[in-house]
């Protein structure tokens, strides 16, 4: 549980504190300035996570979470673009809404599949789910 919590205190410190000092960023474009927004989420979970788990495991959460947290920002950001959908409207907050429970969503599965389980577990889910999406 403290794993889980630390992780969220973390995702808040870097999306709404430090992502404030970040100027003329650009997460719609897919390999844009955002990754400095992406790459401090890496290093806080890199933080968090060493505290949990051993290094291969750690790197693995890092993975996860720079990956899906560059992906999920990214499609809000060409989803707003798209539908010209303006900030502070409604549709904008229901937008920031589903992004946060994707985030919280990503830091759930880190800490159920990397430490409630081993990390072979871990590599034979990973691999098992690409598998599946590729057949």
């Amino acid at each position: 549980m403290d794993f889980l919590f630390l992780l969220l205190i973390k995702h808040a410190i870097v999306d709404l504190g430090m992502q404030t000092h970040l100027v003329d960023i650009n997460k719609s474009k897919y390999l844009g300035n955002g990754h400095i927004h992406y790459m401090q989420h890496g290093i806080g979970t890199i933080v968090i996570a060493g505290l949990f788990l051993p290094a291969a495991s750690v790197f693995l959460c890092v993975l996860v979470d720079y990956v899906l947290h560059w992906h999920i920002d990214f499609s809000k950001h060409r989803i707003n673009r798209f539908f010209n959908i303006e900030a502070r409207t409604a549709k904008w907050w229901w937008g920031n809404t589903i992004d946060q429970c994707l985030h919280f969503t990503t830091y759930y599965w880190i800490v159920v599949y990397f430490s409630e389980k081993s990390l072979l577990t871990c590599l034979e889910y990973i691999l098992h789910s690409f598998r599946l999406l590729f057949q």
